[in-house]
């Protein structure tokens, strides 16, 4: 686009037969006037676009960036979904082996306990069959018994006669005076016979 000041100095040759100068003159004043709003216009204009040009170049730049980062991050995040996966698959691997480990352990307990279940409920049955047969033998003895042949004692009598025996006994063990029998009247036995 042409300036207005070389508008302004531009100058044409004269000729005999030519146009009116100054109204030739007032016309081009009129038209630079209108040539010079409209080149300040387009000047302002191509500005503008400069600066839009450039904060569209610098936002074009931080998309890129921004682009980039996101797909950065969506990597990194495969990366971490990936490695957290993996990192699951083993935990959940050893957990796994873990339980089987833990539910071998019980199922063996569980079998030694029966086992010793068995053996216990085994003596129960043998003890049980020894108590029932001396039981058996004891009444087979009771059952032999010859009670009218048992000759008949006077209890009493021979409980008095042990009584004192060891009354006697106790009274020597503990060093105290035993009375003769033979000297002494028989307390008891008189108490008795009144």
């Amino acid at each position: 686009m042409i300036a207005p000041h070389e508008l302004k100095n531009k100058t044409f040759s004269r000729s005999v037969r030519g146009y009116q100068p100054q109204e030739v003159d007032e016309y081009f004043d009129f038209l630079i006037e209108k040539y010079t709003e409209a080149y300040k216009a387009c000047s302002e204009w191509e500005k503008k676009y400069a600066t839009l040009q450039a904060e569209y170049e610098e936002l074009s730049k931080e998309r890129k960036s921004i682009q980039s980062t996101l797909l950065k991050a969506q990597k990194l995040g495969d990366v971490i979904i990936e490695n957290a996966n993996a990192q699951a698959e083993e935990r959940k691997a050893k957990l796994r082996g873990e339980c089987d480990e833990i539910v071998l352990e019980a199922k063996g307990r569980i079998r030694e306990e029966k086992d010793k279940l068995l053996a216990l409920r085994n003596l129960a049955v043998e003890f049980q069959q020894k108590l029932y047969e001396e039981y058996v033998r004891h009444i087979s003895v009771i059952k032999e018994m010859k009670i009218e042949e048992i000759a008949d004692v006077d209890s009493e009598i021979r409980g008095d006669a042990l009584l004192d025996a060891a009354e006697e006994k106790v009274l020597r063990e503990a060093g105290a005076d035993v009375p003769d029998p033979a000297k002494e009247p028989d307390q008891k036995g008189s108490e008795k016979h009144e």
